[in-house]
């Protein structure tokens, strides 16, 4: 089979895609991955096809994820961020999806769906965080305010319509010249190609958040998208210099987020080091992490395997992006959660629930006095560290690629061929 995978997403989005897509490749079967362009040296770094998406990642992601806007204004700033992009980059996914046999998509909403159906193949939802209505937890982008079950459900009662009205306006008219109906607009996903009931793989262990008892049956949990191994790596002579100095350090890293105040955050985040009496190793992510004179107790890198790095450290700190919390999880290290938006305080809420790591810091919030507070219970509260290696074993065990490629390949053989 030519399986080809669409992401609209940072690193956290795409890493996960290359692991499944590493196991479909030892399985025999073809994979490609459409993604933003400094993705794409990542994708064929792995031996897989990949497709480059036309438009700006950086302002994407930083239009989308602001510290301290309000989810009410989300569905604003979808619609400033794909606006101008939307008609290229509708026309590039549809271009990146011929050929395929079957489709798996990072969430955007329908347009996977309507391009599956208009090729008339079967395609997978691929979730990082939760999108389907539950008792337990609310709509990731929403307050995660204790207002009990039904709270819960509003939330992604009220996250579909809002979508689905975006949905409509931007669709309708490319189904009707494409011969097809619009899709209604629905309080819930509407997890449907024709006649085919969409299969949703969910990447997330159970270990962090256990399947909901009323999702339906197509909602398989196949656990984190991860390297049960480090990624083979070789550390240059002054990182490996810098580990072997003096005890383990931390890491801190804040991925894709571009606030335009990395400034400030490194000034506080250096300070806290400094108070606490601890080192770090940082990487500069796609952030706008300036260019210093750094103090020795600090080693900044451009970039350096997750997988690798987070086995030398001893603890690890970042934004809570879903794939930096599972690579972490991984690992089996103390983790702090210092959340910018988006899916984040989700991430945060279930590293602090499980006891991995201390209360997290909202970065609209974090002050040099609370975050070297915090810093020091991260490494010094040995719950922390106990529990993270209970996970780590667990998450082991469960193999989350291979659970993805068995649903992926023994529902496709199933597909209604018109």
């Amino acid at each position: 089979m030519r399986i080809h995978m669409l992401s609209i997403g940072t690193t956290g989005d795409v890493m996960p895609m290359i692991r499944l897509g590493e196991e479909l490749k030892r399985r025999g079967h073809t994979v490609q991955i459409a993604a933003y362009e400094p993705l794409c040296t990542l994708i064929g770094q792995a031996g897989l096809e990949y497709y480059c998406l036309p438009g700006d990642a950086y302002r994407y992601i930083s239009e989308l994820i602001r510290p301290g806007k309000s989810p009410v204004t989300f569905l604003n700033r979808l619609n400033r961020a794909v606006r101008e992009e939307i008609r290229p980059l509708m026309q590039a996914l549809i271009d990146a999806a011929k050929g395929a046999d079957a489709l798996v998509l990072t969430y955007f909403g329908s347009i996977g769906y309507s391009i599956a159906e208009k090729l008339n193949i079967p395609c997978f939802q691929l979730h990082y965080y939760p999108m389907d209505q539950n008792n337990e937890v609310p709509l990731a982008i929403m307050p995660p305010i204790r207002l009990g079950q039904a709270y819960n459900r509003l939330t992604y009662q009220l996250a579909y319509l809002a979508v689905g009205g975006l949905e409509h306006h931007y669709l309708h008219r490319w189904r009707k010249l494409n011969g097809m109906r619009a899709r209604r607009i629905r309080t819930r996903p509407d997890y449907t190609v024709g006649k085919w009931k969409i299969p949703v793989l969910y990447a997330i262990s159970q270990q962090i958040l256990p399947r909901s008892i009323i999702w339906p049956p197509n909602i398989h949990m196949v656990g984190f998208l991860q390297s049960i191994q480090p990624e083979p790596y070789i550390p240059s002579p002054a990182l490996k210099a810098f580990l072997e100095k003096g005890p383990a350090p931390i890491y801190i890293g804040f991925g894709s987020m571009t606030t335009g105040d990395m400034g400030e955050m490194l000034n506080i985040v250096l300070a806290s080091l400094r108070k606490a009496g601890l080192r770090a190793v940082m990487l500069k992510g796609w952030g706008e992490m300036p260019d210093r004179c750094l103090p020795s107790y600090v080693y900044m890198a451009d970039f350096i395997p997750h997988s690798w790095l987070f086995e030398q450290v001893c603890a690890v700190v970042h934004h809570g992006g879903a794939g930096t919390t599972a690579a972490g999880l991984y690992a089996g290290k103390p983790t702090l959660v210092i959340p910018f938006g988006g899916d984040q305080p989700f991430w945060a809420s279930r590293i602090y629930r499980r006891g991995l790591g201390p209360k997290p810091i909202t970065r609209s919030r974090v002050t040099e006095e609370k975050l070297t507070i915090t810093l020091k219970r991260l490494v010094e509260n040995p719950c922390y560290a106990e529990n993270a290696r209970y996970i780590r074993d667990h998450l082991r065990m469960e193999n989350g690629a291979v659970n993805a490629a068995n649903v992926i390949l023994e529902k496709a053989a199933t597909f209604p061929k018109v």
